[in-house]
């Protein structure tokens, strides 16, 4: 089994193809592998996107992608009763998506992370803490009371709390403690490459419009290894990043 986390697109469809292929997610053809699985971590949308964009990549992601998170883009559209991105929600929502957690082995899966404040209160097991994670996000209903792990922002988005929460903290809030039951994957705060913060946390969002990033690992080498692609002109570069691995 391969499993590979894709960070956050932003309505670039072009970039998410290539990274497929580069992953090998997919073959030559577009159609998806065998023995793979796809997660992305939020962010596939793009608030600022036309509706057209957004919409290629929801396609694209639902041919393509096993499971897709929220990011903070995809929360703020679900919260507006008018957006340009509304067919592509709809095409999201036809998969049953988006979720706000998944879990790799003992590695959590979220947009921004689960910052050590907040991963007090959850399960030490990765698995039970994405599961709880999406019960509590699906459950919310308009007008019920903040929950932090959604809905907090910390100082590094203006906010008044003291971190964010999932869609919204930011590496400079986890201070020096920065340890959690389980290692993280995250995107949401562009980084110039894929790299491995303090605690077991991979951070994945590169940034820019033609550079998209993932992280892939194998069953046989149980290692994550950091994929980038570079799209210019309709052509695609690929840099495989082995300075930034990890045990599992």
């Amino acid at each position: 089994m391969i499993e590979i986390v894709i960070g956050d697109v932003h309505a670039r469809p072009e970039a998410l193809r290539a990274l497929l292929r580069a992953t090998r997610a997919v073959n030559a053809a577009g159609r998806r592998r065998r023995g793979c699985r796809v997660v992305q971590l939020g962010d596939l949308l793009d608030r600022h996107a036309t509706g057209e964009e957004n919409l290629v990549t929801a396609r694209l992601a639902a041919g393509a992608i096993d499971v897709v998170l929220a990011g903070n883009h995809e929360l703020q559209m679900l919260n507006e009763s008018a957006s340009a991105g509304g067919a592509a929600l709809a095409t999201l929502a036809a998969q049953g998506w988006p979720h706000a957690a998944f879990a790799c082995g003992d590695w959590l899966v979220t947009h921004a992370g689960v910052h050590p404040a907040l991963a007090r209160n959850l399960p030490a097991n990765a698995s039970e803490c994405a599961a709880e994670i999406n019960e509590r996000w699906h459950r919310r209903a308009p007008g019920v009371a903040a929950d932090p792990l959604f809905d907090w922002r910390g100082p590094a988005r203006g906010g008044d709390a003291p971190c964010g929460g999932i869609f919204w903290t930011h590496p400079i809030e986890w201070g020096a403690a920065p340890e959690t039951p389980w290692g993280q994957v995250t995107g949401h705060a562009p980084q110039s490459e894929p790299c491995l913060l303090p605690g077991r946390r991979w951070a994945i969002d590169v940034g820019g419009r033609r550079r998209l990033a993932a992280v892939v690992r194998s069953s046989r080498n149980n290692r994550w290894e950091a994929v980038v692609v570079h799209v210019r002109g309709g052509r695609a570069r690929v840099v495989v990043s082995a300075r930034k691995r990890i045990a599992a």
